[in-house]
């Protein structure tokens, strides 16, 4: 605070110290002189009261004393008290319009006591105020020339020695160290005004990197923008040209309208509400349907707007087209799958085997899965990657796969390794389907109880994919001629997985295998061949 406002509040809390006092003094000598004349009109009534009472008393006593035959004493009494019932109550009327009158008076008084001096103080605060403002500006001028013509000042000429004076005392005294803070003043606005300068360069700079990022954005992305009640409140060009929509077609409608819409069932309403609620990010890939009907699948990611008071405003949706990766995907995928069927059936059919054989094991360990509670992920994995179980054959002689009757014991080690030259084959490929079959080929010949080959696993150590693939072998490859035995019938087959139930099968898998049978019988059926019992 200056020392000029300094100077002002001080004299404006004078004026009213001043005026409160005034005010004060003057209650109280009214409080004094209403007391005064109170006390004395209330003396005087007393004594009139008291001379009133005697003299009727004095005239009671005599009309009693003098009348005693015509009067009797009751009614006299009566009359006597009336007379001074009435005397009394005029003198208390009397008495209170007296009080009434002084203290309307009195409040009179006080209300035009107070208009005067309240009128007088905002005289004199108007007053000083006007001169105080005239003195500001006289000093803000002085001091202005002094900012400007710092090094010409030497000295102030003081005329009153009066609060003024005391803050013109103070500008002398202090003359040379503002003249220090002037010219550090003035070097801080060059520097400022510098920065000011750079600032805004670097600030346009900014502006038009910006503008060009929107514009790149703008091209390479598809983007819409949608307020937090999910209604969409503008989009770009690149998102019309993608999806075939028109600008007034999509402001205004609900977003999930034209999100997902390849899949109305995948839960995306309740992930978009929840970014809407929580203010989260959003990613993932969405399959929609064109205007025009066609399909296209894009990465999505969704962020809130949030300015510097927190409060979400709206929310940006940006698409990138990956139709075409996810088509080459597919193929590769398709091409993958034709690629495993295909060395499925070769393993099969060194052995003498049909294709038809791991057609029907991969529907059985798909059927299988699904029932055991897999995801649909995970169920189409394992039918995929199922007919490449006996891949490993491709490496027992002939001599061995192929002989009618029963195996030696040393023929019997060799027919064991198949699975570790099937997973060998497939162990070093990163995609996901190779991966799978390397498990199965390696596993789908271990038993529940530890016994089978060729690391001996137990139980729920072995893959799930090779505990389902187990069942479904083991139930196609019974019921089917093959060089080395005869087609078992149904009842033999069940009978056998009923016993080995928690001992080469896994107990679970078994149950829901049974209890399923007719689906399971129903792809038999669908895929027989001529090597099939029925």
């Amino acid at each position: 605070m200056d020392l000029l406002t300094k100077y002002t509040i001080k004299t404006k809390i004078k004026i009213i110290a001043f005026s409160a006092m005034i005010i004060i003094i003057s209650m109280l000598a009214s409080l004094l002189v209403f007391s005064s004349y109170f006390e004395n009109i209330t003396a005087s009534l007393d004594n009139n009261n008291q001379t009133i009472r005697a003299v009727s008393d004095d005239f009671k006593k005599q009309l009693l004393s003098n009348n005693e035959e015509n009067l009797s004493k009751a009614i006299i009494n009566q009359y006597f008290y009336n007379i001074n019932t009435l005397t009394n109550t005029k003198l208390q009327n009397r008495k209170n319009k007296s009080l009434e009158s002084l203290l309307n008076t009195f409040i009179v008084m006080l209300s035009i006591l107070l208009i005067l001096f309240m009128f007088f103080g905002y005289l004199l605060d108007q007053t000083i105020s006007k001169s105080l403002h005239s003195l500001k500006s006289g000093m803000k001028s002085f001091f202005d020339y002094v900012m400007k013509n710092g090094t010409k000042v030497e000295k102030i000429e003081i005329i009153y020695e009066d609060e003024i004076g005391t803050i013109l005392h103070f500008v002398n005294e202090n003359l040379e160290d503002a003249k220090k803070i002037i010219e550090k003043e003035r070097e801080f606005n060059i520097k400022l005004k510098e920065n000011i300068l750079k600032q805004t360069k670097e600030l346009t700079e900014k502006s038009n990197y910006l503008e060009q990022y929107k514009y790149m954005i703008d091209e390479a992305e598809s983007i819409i923008q949608f307020d937090i009640f999910g209604n969409i409140i503008n989009v770009n060009e690149h998102y019309c040209t993608l999806s075939k929509y028109n600008k007034e077609e999509l402001i205004g409608k609900p977003i999930i309208d034209f999100i997902n819409s390849d899949n109305p069932n995948s839960g995306f309403v309740q992930e978009i509400t929840n970014v809407i609620k929580e203010g989260t990010v959003y990613k993932g890939i969405n399959s929609d349907i064109k205007k025009d009907g066609t399909k296209f699948t894009t990465k999505t990611v969704i962020l809130p707007m949030i300015p510097k008071d927190g409060i979400i405003e709206n929310f940006f949706c940006i698409r990138t087209d990956i139709t075409p990766v996810i088509t080459l995907t597919n193929e590769i995928i398709a091409t993958q799958k034709d690629v495993i069927s295909t060395m499925g059936e070769i393993g099969e059919s060194r052995s003498k085997e049909t294709g038809l054989h791991v057609k029907r094991v991969a529907e059985y360990s798909k059927l299988l899965a699904s029932q055991y509670g897999l995801t649909k992920e995970q169920c189409d994995l394992i039918c995929f990657a199922s007919p490449m179980h006996d891949i490993g054959k491709v490496g027992i002689p002939d001599a061995i796969l192929n002989k009618p009757g029963k195996l030696t014991p040393e023929e019997y080690e060799v027919m064991k390794t198949h699975p570790t030259i099937g997973y060998n084959m497939l162990k070093n490929s990163k995609r996901e389907i190779l991966s799978a079959a390397a498990i199965i080929s390696h596993e789908h010949h271990e038993k529940f109880d530890g016994s089978g080959y060729p690391n001996q696993k137990v139980g729920e150590d072995i893959h799930i994919f090779g505990r389902i693939t187990a069942i479904a072998d083991i139930f196609d490859a019974l019921g089917s001629d093959r060089c080395y035995k005869k087609a078992w019938d149904l009842e033999d087959i069940l009978k056998l997985m009923k016993e080995q139930k928690g001992k080469h099968f896994d107990p679970e898998l078994v149950d829901l295998f049974i209890e399923n049978l007719d689906e399971f019988l129903e792809i038999r059926d669908k895929y027989k061949d001529p090597l099939f019992k029925y």
